[in-house]
């Protein structure tokens, strides 16, 4: 289930593209039938207690891919709820730590933070922050401002927020800055010459 909460929170940045289609249909495919590892690296990696649950934290160059799905970042921090995941004590911290990394039960929120880009073919997102929120189930894109391609099209706002379970996505504009969309109208297909 972790693998599904980093795709969905890669894969999701993207839904509110012109083009895109719908994130499920897209979704399933890299959800928990992808049989592709995910590959994290950075430069340090900590986990620690803290109180009510678990902080992990991948800082330095942090990169996140799956196939040709790929997010980097300057920080990704996993916090883990022990009320959410019903966790029981026994056995080792190492094990525990490795079980809830498996898991989305036990995720409160996961937060990527500076210079944050996703790609994946021509789709591609930045932000200065990426918020995922299990309990809310929301994906918040903010600072930068943040921006969404898809090939020439280009959408920018102040704020925007996908709401995960209701396939839906809104696009805020702050006091001085307005929502901006670039959308190219598809290019006319030639008729193959007999």
């Amino acid at each position: 289930m972790f693998r599904i909460l980093i795709l969905a929170l890669i894969f999701c940045f993207l839904v509110p593209a012109p083009n895109l289609g719908v994130c499920q249909d897209n979704f399933a495919a890299l959800g928990p039938a992808s049989d592709q590892p995910i590959n994290i690296t950075s430069k340090r990696f900590s986990a620690k207690n803290i109180p009510g649950g678990k902080e992990v934290t991948f800082e330095g160059s942090v990169k996140v891919q799956q196939s040709d799905l790929v997010l980097t970042c300057d920080r990704l921090l996993i916090l883990y709820d022990e009320k959410m995941a019903g966790s029981s004590h026994n056995g080792t911290q190492k094990k525990q730590l490795n079980k809830e990394l498996q898991s989305s039960s036990g995720i409160k929120s996961i937060t990527a933070s500076g210079n944050v880009k996703i790609t994946q073919n021509d789709r591609m997102a930045v932000a200065g922050k990426a918020v995922f929120d299990n309990t809310k189930r929301t994906i918040t894109l903010t600072e930068g401002p943040p921006r969404l391609w898809q090939g020439p099209d280009v959408l920018a706002a102040q704020t925007i927020i996908i709401y995960l379970d209701e396939n839906r996505s809104e696009l805020l504009g702050g006091d001085d800055s307005l929502i901006t969309a670039i959308i190219n109208p598809p290019k006319p297909k030639k008729d193959k010459e007999k």
